[in-house]
């Protein structure tokens, strides 16, 4: 949360930090810190011990103010930055700015910067500060605004249900088209036109504008054997047909910036015994997972519970990369357990065999165990939830069905 900042750069002897982009479009950090979408962006400026200053363009302060998060915000040309482009010309301007600036807050110690930007544009400036006397230090994951991001406020979990309900709709907008789906001529139809892969995307696209979200990623509607590659977004042209395992992987992104991401596999129809093993596999290893969740648990044991499981249903895991028994698998658990959801798609705290830190009370992670066979298909089952001190909260309650008869 916003509070953890001051803790953090307490904890790591980091006196200022600058957070900074063109746009607040693609740059989380920066939307974080300021609260909300700039169109052109700015320089969020922090000093320990003091409150935050804004600077942003003329025509996006009100915006700024508006947004609340930051209580002085100020404009470039307070700063008189229009000057320091005609006597510096702009590539000097800029950092020639951010020293004005740190001066006048009093910082003299290290200075983290953030925010997404070009890295060789980020090089140079990092260069140029240093070399005007501000001491730039660097910063391994998780820097200063990451280790804030990863613990949600009541206002952030509240976007991010809401997302999760508007998700809920589409998924259910989409099951109910296929349960009514027509059976002519050896096809599947929705109306009049042949039930494809493509016509289910529109149908979602159509969903998704209705709902007021967007797909910045795409989203994922793979059948038959291409439901076997966790990413395969699915063919447009591919027929769905009774039988065969889809996948439906929707990852929605708000107007506020926040992500949901949620799949479910379904099949139209009676399932074989085969697939029937395979989402039954899937649904008790997240189950497993999930009974296990709670603050302080690591994402590793979460990981480890949820293989268990695969594994003694007779598929591989990762498990086997990690302990050397193989350099890759292509069935099975191929993928991690799960990952962080907030203002990007794959953040922190992460669920795998590498997550050597504990959960905390407002993590907001997915679980999404899956098992993958390359000439059958797969089957995958998701869930965001918020992590709690006893153990968690799904954000977007989706039925779990298999069958779609």
């Amino acid at each position: 949360m916003m509070k953890d900042i001051e803790n953090v750069m307490k904890q790591r002897g980091i006196e200022g930090i600058a957070v900074l982009g063109d746009t607040t479009l693609g740059n989380p950090d920066l939307i974080y810190v300021v609260g909300g979408n700039l169109a052109r962006g700015g320089i969020y400026f922090k000093r320990v011990g003091s409150d935050p200053l804004l600077l942003t363009s003329t025509v996006d302060i009100h915006s700024a103010l508006r947004l609340g998060r930051v209580r002085n915000v100020r404009t470039f040309t307070d700063y008189n930055y229009e000057k320091l482009i005609i006597d510096q010309g702009k590539t000097e301007a800029y950092p020639r700015l951010m020293v004005n600036v740190l001066r006048g807050l009093g910082v003299t110690g290290k200075v983290a910067l953030a925010g997404r930007n070009d890295l060789a544009w980020g090089l140079h400036l990092a260069d140029r500060l240093r070399a005007l006397g501000v001491h730039i230090t660097g910063e391994d994951s998780p820097t200063i605004v990451e280790a804030a991001r990863e613990t949600k406020s009541a206002e952030e979990l509240d976007e991010i249900r809401r997302i999760g309900s508007r998700t809920a709709n589409i998924i259910n907008v989409v099951v109910n088209r296929l349960r009514d789906a027509k059976r002519r001529r050896g096809h599947l139809w929705i109306g009049r036109q042949r039930a494809t892969v493509g016509l289910l995307k529109q149908i979602i696209a159509l969903e998704f504008a209705l709902e007021r979200l967007t797909a910045p990623e795409g989203t994922i509607f793979a059948t038959g054997t291409s439901s076997a590659d966790p990413h395969n977004s699915g063919d447009p042209r591919a027929d769905i047909r009774e039988g065969k395992p889809i996948v439906f992987d929707i990852f929605p992104q708000s107007e506020l910036g926040y992500w949901i991401d949620l799949t479910r596999s379904f099949i139209l129809g009676r399932a074989s015994a085969k697939a029937r093993q395979l989402y039954d596999t899937v649904l008790s290893a997240q189950a497993t997972a999930l009974d296990l969740m709670k603050e302080g648990v690591l994402g590793e044991e979460l990981m480890s519970r949820a293989c268990d499981v695969i594994e003694r249903n007779g598929f591989r895991t990762v498990r086997d990369i990690y302990q050397g028994k193989a350099k890759q698998i292509r069935s099975g658990l191929t993928h991690s357990l799960g990952h962080g959801v907030g203002l990007t798609i794959g953040e922190r705290p992460y669920l795998s065999f590498q997550s050597k830190d504990p959960l905390k009370n407002g993590h907001v992670v997915t679980v999404e165990p899956g098992v993958y066979l390359p000439r059958y298909g797969g089957v995958r089952i998701e869930d965001s939830v918020r992590v709690t001190s006893g153990g968690y909260e799904n954000l977007s309650a989706v039925r779990k069905e298999f069958e779609l008869t």
